[in-house]
């Protein structure tokens, strides 16, 4: 049995940064953890701090479902969980100085360096921090990876907006996953850093303010759609791909599978273009996909209906 009632859906939401204060119904103090794993931490955090408002960030569905189950055993009123990549939710759904504690246990290292881009603790999320957190307000590392620690402890310090306190081994602590009771009985090392916020910076976003449906129409030459199937584009940090083009059976209507990416933010997605009137047509965000409406998105309804001109 799932429980969805714990499940937050930004990309339905109209306006961002997201109205965290309506969301919960009050205004307290905002906690987020980056991987909640299989929720076993979240639904003992929510427990013990019932006056903070927690936000988890994940990628897997099994572990949504398991976060949930456990959520709704403890009755949780204060926990919202998101399907999201935890570095874009992190910047773009919350506002400057809005959070006071940010947490993360065991995040996946990345060994090799071909992977270092994938760590979330790369200098971009540092800057983040320094905007998303409230003055003194804190990031906390959990990790058995000694240099992983130990690259988070320079990038922050690297940053200037953080004072970073030593790394801390094999601390105590009041909790533990059934992980991390596993990796201590095998004697592998925990550390823990906390990096506390002492400069704030402002960081770009890629969303922001209303979230208004992209579309485009004009008049078009249709021997060019199926044209279209394999066509990358480019233009600065944007960049998408039309996956695939069909044609539905009963109208005069097309669907475009399109993956796009803003940096090292990416997205699939559909638009559909159909025939408003004898001349014109229109292309616009299939509702079901309902992906953010970043730079990319809103550029690939717009530059697929100039090509078609």
């Amino acid at each position: 049995m799932i429980y969805p009632e714990y499940e937050l859906k930004p990309q339905f939401y109209e306006e961002f940064p997201l109205q965290w204060k309506k969301i919960f119904g009050n205004n307290n103090p905002l906690h987020v953890e980056l991987g909640f794993g299989n929720g076993e931490f979240a639904a003992y955090y929510t427990q013990k701090h019932k006056n903070i408002n927690y936000i988890g960030f994940e990628l897997s569905i099994t572990s949504m479902v398991k976060a949930q189950r456990k959520l709704k055993r403890n009755n949780a009123t204060n926990a919202k969980l998101i399907l999201c990549d935890a570095r874009f939710g992190l910047r773009e759904f919350f506002d400057s100085n809005s959070i006071e504690k940010v947490i993360m246990n065991f995040p996946v290292p990345w060994y090799k360096n071909s992977q270092a881009h994938r760590r979330i603790i790369i200098q971009d999320f540092f800057e983040t921090l320094a905007d998303v957190l409230i003055e003194n307000g804190e990031f906390e590392l959990l990790t058995d990876q000694e240099w992983y620690a130990k690259e988070a402890f320079e990038n922050a310090k690297n940053s200037g907006c953080f004072e970073v306190f030593d790394i801390e081994k094999n601390p105590k602590r009041e909790f533990l996953t059934r992980y991390e009771k596993k990796w201590i009985k095998f004697n592998r090392d925990i550390f823990k850093l906390v990096a506390k916020k002492i400069k704030g910076v402002k960081v770009n976003r890629l969303i922001g303010g209303v979230n208004e449906m992209p579309h485009a129409s004009g008049k078009i030459s249709e021997e060019k759609i199926k044209l279209l199937k394999g066509k990358v584009f480019k233009e600065n940090n944007k960049v998408f791909v039309i996956k695939n083009v069909y044609k539905e059976l009963d109208s005069n209507s097309h669907i475009f599978k399109v993956i796009s990416s803003d940096g090292d933010f990416s997205q699939h997605y559909f638009l559909v273009l159909y025939q408003k009137d004898n001349e014109n047509w229109v292309i616009k965000l299939d509702s079901e996909s309902n992906p953010y409406r970043t730079p990319a998105v809103k550029w690939s309804v717009k530059k697929i209906m100039e090509v078609l001109q």
